[in-house]
């Protein structure tokens, strides 16, 4: 017997099953018998917050259990008379039992009251008459041991565990004796070497401003390590992480899951348990042996290619763009804001071989640079709020990939307008200060400092704060950097990655300060334009930094 999340195709099948059971051992009267069947429906299976399993002996659908995730509530569990008595319904109860750290609630049926209290519900209230069907409210309650109290316990455990693996095996096995939930999950996956949290943040906003409930996935953090999962820009609560950790604490273990798949783990059941109405994870490293890569996305994206993380994913443009083709499923439409040849090469072959269309961004119109930057694309005249011209290309894959998703999440010309406008992603070019000038970000490879490049050499009197981890290639990010100016100052951070400020200065005209807080007192009352920029992990280290620092200003001020 195999057990799977229900697929659209077989959904008739398991209409009629749950008709023939129904009417063979349910007691309903003739109101009952016209409510069961609004519910017995294609809709009702097809809603995803409703997670439906079917059990299969031979490919025949022979059981089935509908469980809402958000409530914690069977809604069905029958299973064909032919095959009773072969634990079918047990295993059922199995997979449910796995979904979730909460009580389990059910409506018994007189006829199956006494399989449930088999399998440890109890009866809560008298049995009751609603809609002319009869039921007994059960529940089953969780017992779980209290490992973890307080979330930091959770992540010191988190961070004791091995850190990512660049391989799929033992966490795909993990999901799969889950019985791999993800899948009921609406999602989209954005794949690249830069841009992929700003491409997520537009797509993000945009749905947002539509009146989804939109949740996203994104590496590393900036501020706190519970950003990586949000829910509509409000980060998971501790509470949560802490029950869930408890729950499957001791299967992580048995897994030897690592750091980064425990917190896609987590993403997924969080937003399930949420009821979001889509999400948006974006890839860690790579692509095809990410742990992000156990999803089945509406729609995958990738930003574009660089010459990044080669010790693990290849020394060329076209080994980088394989693995991260490796997102690329079956049928499944995959659009780039990639240009170079051979990137794109290897993109149409691999949608050949997964019968999946390949959508590239068009010709992008009217670019003007400022404050704020414009472009025109398709029908729309586009403005950001940033000076960053990157976020050009970023915006407009996020726009290919809205008019793709279009079809199933609507959302208003205005809604993508203003969407789009009143999008921020932090540490990309971002403006922390107006007087003087700071601004900080993430430009953590060369293709990264190109890009820096075009935005900051409008502005005049540039001093520079750059530290960067010592496997990307520094010296070009350093030589591109000194084009801007001659004033640069090399800093170093905690991070097990982390290149020191002498290794990275060598014998450029640059000034050595190791310690970041004192390079940026140094610097605070610069007459000119603060640029801090380099990793995305020293960037989380010295943005708190300086938003402190301006509170203590502004207190200062006040006095």
């Amino acid at each position: 017997m195999e057990i799977q999340l229900l697929k659209k195709e077989r959904v008739h099948e398991v209409i009629s099953l749950v008709e023939r059971v129904a009417d063979q051992y349910l007691d309903l009267t003739d109101e009952g018998k016209q409510s069961f069947q609004q519910v017995n429906t294609e809709s009702f299976y097809q809603n995803c917050q409703i997670l439906t399993y079917v059990a299969y002996i031979d490919q025949q659908i022979v059981g089935m259990i509908c469980f809402h995730v958000q409530t914690c509530h069977i809604h069905l569990l029958f299973v064909d008379e032919k095959y009773f008595h072969q634990g079918i319904a047990t295993k059922l109860m199995q997979v449910v039992d796995k979904l979730t750290v909460d009580d389990i609630h059910v409506h018994a049926s007189d006829y199956a009251l006494p399989f449930y209290q088999k399998q440890g519900f109890e009866i809560i209230a008298s049995r009751q008459m609603k809609d002319g069907i009869a039921y007994t409210p059960m529940v089953k309650k969780k017992h779980l041991q209290k490992r973890f109290t307080y979330y930091e316990e959770v992540y010191d455990f988190i961070n004791s565990q091995k850190d990512r693996v660049y391989s799929l095996d033992n966490f795909q096995r993990f999901m799969n004796d889950m019985n791999n939930p993800q899948l009921a999950l609406p999602c989209v996956h954005i794949g690249g070497t830069n841009g992929k949290g700003s491409t997520t943040n537009y797509i993000k906003e945009v749905l947002k401003k539509a009146g989804y409930r939109v949740g996203t996935f994104t590496s590393p953090a900036l501020e706190k390590r519970l950003d990586v999962m949000r829910i509509n820009d409000i980060h998971i609560d501790e509470q949560a992480i802490v029950d869930m950790a408890n729950r499957y604490v001791d299967i992580w273990l048995e897994y030897e899951i690592s750091l980064f798949e425990i917190e896609v783990f987590i993403a997924i059941m969080y937003f399930l348990r949420q009821g979001i109405d889509i999400a948006l994870f974006e890839v860690g490293l790579g692509g095809n042996l990410d742990a992000t890569n156990i999803i089945m996305p509406l729609v995958a994206l990738n930003t574009n290619i660089g010459l990044d993380h080669m010790d693990f994913l290849g020394d060329s443009y076209e080994s980088i763009a394989m693995a991260k083709a490796g997102i690329i499923k079956d049928g499944i439409a995959f659009i780039t804001g990639e240009h170079k040849q051979e990137c794109l090469d290897i993109f149409r072959d691999e949608c050949e071989k997964h019968h999946s269309e390949l959508i590239r961004v068009g010709r992008i119109h009217d670019i003007q640079d400022g404050e704020n930057v414009k472009y025109s694309y398709r029908d729309y005249n586009i403005v950001l709020n940033t000076p960053a011209l990157y976020q050009i290309q970023n915006s407009a894959l996020a726009i290919e990939a809205l008019l793709y998703l279009r079809k199933q999440f609507n959302f208003r010309d205005e809604d993508l307008i203003y969407g789009l406008f009143e999008a921020s992603w932090p540490g990309r070019f971002e403006k922390l200060r107006d007087k003087p000038l700071i601004i900080i970000d993430g430009a953590h490879n060369r293709e990264g400092v190109d890009e820096l490049y075009h935005s900051a050499k409008k502005f005049s009197h540039l001093k520079i704060i750059f530290s960067a981890l010592r496997d990307k290639d520094t010296d070009y990010m350093i030589e591109r950097l000194l084009e801007l100016t001659y004033d640069m100052t090399v800093c170093e951070f905690d991070h097990p990655r982390a290149q020191k400020a002498k290794l990275l200065a060598k014998d450029y005209p640059v000034k050595v300060e190791p310690d970041y807080y004192q390079a940026i007192d140094d610097a605070w009352d610069y007459e000119g334009t603060l640029l801090i920029t380099g990793s995305l992990y020293f960037i989380s280290k010295i943005r708190p930094y300086i938003q402190q620092k301006l509170k203590d200003d502004e207190n200062k001020a006040h006095i």
